[in-house]
């Protein structure tokens, strides 16, 4: 069946788009406007009229792909037309009195731009990522993927595991034959390389997570040093509450910030001390789980002596504006003063500089979901179980351990039993993609 949806976000807008996808996605343009010829993507100045009433709708655009050169691989229309509530219900209202047309489910568009082979799932995502990619990095990464930097890696790893077992079949099928004893004698080490590429790519899985949710860096300290001014100053808002009274972060405030193109995610703590408060003390376990999942620590000090240096902490003496210090005093750490905004543009540079060391270069097929992780981990397990077999006494049980590794590369690129993954990921998606 053809459907519709539309494929820009709702509001006040100058432009809406509205895409149509299917076998008859040209008929249905064609009754929504008079006497007009459309030529395989040119766009064409139109007037809309309402299927049934012929009611002027509105003026605008009209684009047309002949399938298969087309995102879905299918017939599709785009509506290019005024925003607004008002206009785009109105025209949507339209297209629902088609008796052959049906309104778009979440993310049908890309599914069906999956069926038809115009996409793969490492692809699909990294549109998903794209489209909530909200730093430079994170736009530069789901580009890579959308290129198809993440399918060539796997499809690679793919072609050399089929390879192997091809050599491996010839002696089954050829065994009373007389052939080289090199076919397979180094097979093992041919597994080795596969691995290593593996392992490497797993290795940058840290990386990819980071890119996705954030890097994170908790705000610690006794109470009272400045720790919520602090996050309320980089937040450039009022998130944390702030106030003389002793214990009054309860719980773990985060603030997303877009610090050198990476996402970052600021984490404020409650204040580490000895409570008898139950309540506090639940804030204060908080805070320590909050220290472990973190990549970076930012400890406030208002105390020159209490200061301490540790590895991934970043320590900040606060209110300076109050206090006597000399560089001796601090060592290293970062001198600012909340009240008056001094120093931060320092803590800023220093944040920086650890996230930049962190990512000395980015790799085109950092995995940056769960499942590239998980999947690839199956893939290495299932060829160590190929080198822990036998080739000479059971080849066949080498095989099998080699195909279960190529179809779990099947099951990342999405060619063979993808089911489970579609509805979860494509739920993800808006009703016109």
């Amino acid at each position: 069946m053809t459907i519709y949806a539309i494929s820009t976000a709702p509001g006040t807008a100058g432009l809406a788009v509205i895409r149509m996808s299917g076998p008859r996605a040209l008929e249905a343009l064609n009754a929504i406007v008079i006497n007009k010829e459309f030529t395989h993507s040119k766009f064409t100045k139109c007037k809309f009229y309402h299927p049934v009433n012929h009611k002027h709708l509105d003026s605008g655009l009209a684009v047309y792909f002949k399938s298969p050169k087309s995102f879905t691989g299918e017939d599709v229309v785009e509506l290019h037309i005024h925003g607004g509530y008002a206009n785009t219900s109105i025209v949507l209202s339209a297209l629902a009195s088609i008796k052959y047309l049906r309104i778009a489910n979440q993310g049908e568009f890309t599914k069906r731009a999956f069926i038809n082979n115009k996409i793969d799932l490492t692809g699909i995502e990294a549109l998903g990522d794209l489209i909530n990619s909200q730093t430079e990095q994170q736009h530069e990464q789901a580009l890579f993927h959308m290129g198809g930097s993440l399918s060539k890696l796997y499809l690679n790893w793919r072609k050399k595991l089929i390879e192997l077992t091809a050599l491996i079949e010839v002696e089954l099928d050829f065994a009373d034959e007389d052939l080289p004893d090199n076919i397979s004698n180094n097979l093992h080490n041919k597994i080795d390389l596969v691995i290593a590429e593996m392992e490497s790519h797993l290795g940058e899985s840290n990386k990819g997570e980071i890119l996705r949710n954030g890097f994170k860096i908790a705000i610690i300290g006794e109470p009272n040093v400045g720790k919520s001014s602090l996050i309320n100053l980089l937040a450039k808002r009022d998130v944390a509450i702030v106030s003389e009274i002793a214990g009054t972060t309860r719980d773990a405030i985060e603030v997303n910030l877009n610090i050198a193109g990476f996402p970052v995610v600021i984490v404020d703590t409650a204040g580490l001390r000895e409570s008898n408060d139950k309540i506090e003390n639940l804030g204060i376990n908080i805070a320590l789980t909050k220290i472990e999942e973190s990549n970076a620590v930012i400890e406030v000090f208002t105390d020159p002596k209490k200061i301490v240096s540790k590895h991934n902490y970043i320590p900040v003496l606060n209110k300076i504006d109050l206090i006597d210090i000399n560089k001796k005093d601090l060592g290293q750490a970062i001198p600012i003063s909340v009240l008056n905004n001094s120093g931060i543009d320092l803590l800023i540079n220093k944040i920086e500089q650890i996230i930049k060391n962190y990512f000395p270069s980015t790799s085109e097929t950092i995995p940056t979901h769960v499942r590239y992780k998980l999947g690839v981990t199956k893939i290495i397990q299932s060829l160590n179980n190929a080198k822990d077999v036998n080739l000479l006494e059971s080849p066949e049980l080498v095989v099998e351990e080699l195909r279960s590794g190529i179809y779990e590369i099947g099951r990342l690129t999405g060619t063979v039993d993808v089911e489970e993954y579609l509805e979860v990921i494509f739920k993800e998606f808006c009703i016109g993609k």
